[in-house]
């Protein structure tokens, strides 16, 4: 294997490391607090960390990938960027800081004043990591992120878990994002080798942004439509529907980062060095969408079967109304198993200013969707929250394939049969669910159908998938081989 292979298979190990180390510790955090805390106290969180995860864009977004797209780095690049970035941070975490008041009013609930003040100093100190976090994802270096995340999540857990059980209600959700935030930019500082020196360039910064300057608007408004939900929930239902709907997300965003994320990682960084070469961009867009589509199917069909038992087996009985908003989800998923890998491509293909058209035809699609649905019910805004991300896919796709020249169908020959393979598995498994006794535990229930359906699936995709399973496994080795 060449170096840049080997590079790319370390990548992809502490990649999946952190993504799996964060999604583990976090969900079993995200379960226990559930089982003490309920909606509303979820909705207040999410609400209060709305502003401060759009504003973040400026910081976390940007400059970082720059230095990670661009093909040479000098020295004065990142210590111009990091001061840049500090600056920016504490900036934007103040002028939260004054505006709480406003947008506590915004959502008309008074108790959100004190949390958005103290949520809005996560921005700060954010800032103080994206620029080692950004060189060590240019050489592909992700070991340190794996102890970053491990050590902020079971230290940030520890005290939200701690507080909720000593009743502090939504606070506890609060301090542990807090100190989460804490604790993994002091890892990143501490443990990167690179430290920043005192110098600025002007001229160094406006480089970075000409890739930066259309990604970070873009990101902003990328992150304004992952809010969206959360403020016209807000606005219309409550806080309660906000932490339904946090709730609904869990499930899909464990999924996502665990099984697809560490493909998602290694993407920009791998297009990006081979980024002259559109055969090697092909074999590698082929073989990831493959793998995704592989992986991605099954579990993201299994879960939507055994939510009815999962959601409040899991989470607890009082949260069994968010089991259709977590069935609904799931399409999400089986979109994440392309779009995700198709957006990073864009971006390290120097085209983000592509990514804020696609999310400004979103928007509009979003707020029509979601805002007519919730006139119907809670369901039906989430309903139009899936359909306005899967509309469109096929523009992603066309646009792809336009810049990078590369066969964007490819891929997508195994997924109706994957999709076949996956139906069976979801109508078997909930027969099973509803032909059980209502006298059997839930863990037996639980258990029978996660076995029923991996048995099924198994059987399924040996008759239907077996020739792509090799194709994909001959596309990875060829991969290594070059």
């Amino acid at each position: 294997m060449s170096v840049f292979g080997k590079q790319i298979a370390s990548g992809a190990f502490w990649a999946a490391a952190e993504t799996w180390g964060r999604q583990v510790s976090m969900f079993a955090v995200f379960v226990v607090l559930a089982r003490h805390l309920g909606p509303e106290a979820f909705g207040l969180a999410a609400l209060a960390m709305v502003v401060p995860n759009i504003l973040a864009a400026p910081v976390t977004r940007g400059l970082p990938d720059a230095i990670i797209q661009r093909a040479e780095i000098d020295p004065i690049h990142l210590d111009s960027a990091f001061w840049l970035l500090v600056a920016t941070g504490v900036t934007i975490s103040a002028a939260i800081w004054i505006s709480a008041g406003t947008i506590a009013a915004a959502f008309d609930q008074p108790q959100l004043e004190a949390l958005v003040r103290w949520t809005s100093a996560i921005v700060a100190i954010q800032a103080f990591n994206v620029v080692p976090a950004a060189l060590l994802k240019r050489e592909l270096s992700f070991r340190l992120f794996a102890v970053r995340t491990l050590t902020g999540s079971v230290c940030g857990g520890t005290l939200g878990v701690g507080m909720a059980i000593a009743g502090f209600g939504v606070w506890s959700l609060i301090w542990m994002q807090l100190t989460k935030a804490t604790i993994e930019t002091t890892v990143i500082l501490f443990g990167s080798s690179w430290k920043p020196g005192f110098r600025f360039s002007y001229a160094r910064v406006r480089e970075l942004f000409g890739f930066a300057g259309p990604l970070v608007l873009q990101t902003l408004w990328n992150l304004g439509n992952d809010e969206l939900p959360k403020i016209v929930l807000g606005a219309f239902l409550g806080p309660s529907a906000v932490g339904i709907y946090a709730l609904a997300r869990r499930p899909l965003d464990l999924l996502v980062e665990f099984l697809l994320w560490p493909l998602m990682a290694i993407t920009m960084p791998t297009v990006s060095r081979i980024q002259a070469q559109p055969d090697k961009i092909n074999s590698f867009f082929n073989t990831t969408v493959r793998v995704a589509g592989i992986i991605g199917f099954p579990a993201f069909f299994g879960f939507a079967a055994i939510a009815p038992v999962a959601v409040p087996f899991i989470f607890g009985q009082h949260w069994s109304v968010g089991v259709v908003a977590v069935q609904i989800l799931m399409v999400l998923g089986i979109q994440r198993t392309v779009d995700g890998i198709c957006a990073y491509t864009i971006l390290a293909l120097g085209r983000s200013g592509l990514l804020l058209k696609l999310n400004m035809i979103y928007t509009v699609l979003a707020i029509v969707l979601i805002a007519g649905g919730v006139q119907v019910s809670f369901g039906w805004a989430i309903a139009g929250l899936v359909a306005s991300n899967v509309v469109l896919l096929p523009i992603f796709l066309v646009q792809i394939q336009r810049i990078a020249h590369i066969d964007v169908l490819r891929p997508l020959v195994i997924f109706p049969r994957l999709a076949l393979a996956s139906t069976l598995m979801f109508a078997v498994v909930s027969a099973w669910l509803r032909g059980a006794p209502a006298s059997a535990p839930p863990s037996l229930v639980l258990g029978g159908g996660i076995l029923i359906g991996a048995a099924v699936y198994a059987a399924a995709s040996f008759v239907l998938v077996r020739p792509d399973l090799l194709n994909a496994r001959n596309f990875v080795i060829g991969l290594r081989a070059r």
